[in-house]
């Protein structure tokens, strides 16, 4: 695979991943709005669903990051 393809690739990749963090975080005001769901209720022991959208955005969080230092041709710290 060329260097080309590959970052053609990621970035589909990573315009993938920032889709679906701007659902999750629709998500997350929608809970907040409905439920009373707070930064509290996401950040410290989390449960049900929130646990599972926070889970899912610090995963996609993290892969953005990789992708952005494959495509530099950098490495993480």
């Amino acid at each position: 695979m060329t260097d080309a393809v590959n970052e053609k690739e990621l970035q589909k990749e990573r315009k993938e991943i920032i889709a679906r963090i701007l659902e999750i975080q629709k998500k997350f005001m929608e809970l907040e709005r409905e439920k009373g769901v707070t930064e509290k209720d996401i950040h410290h022991n989390p449960k049900g669903i929130v646990k599972e959208y926070k889970e899912e955005h610090e995963k996609l969080a993290n892969r953005l990051v990789d992708i952005a230092h494959q495509i530099k041709g950098s490495i993480r710290t």
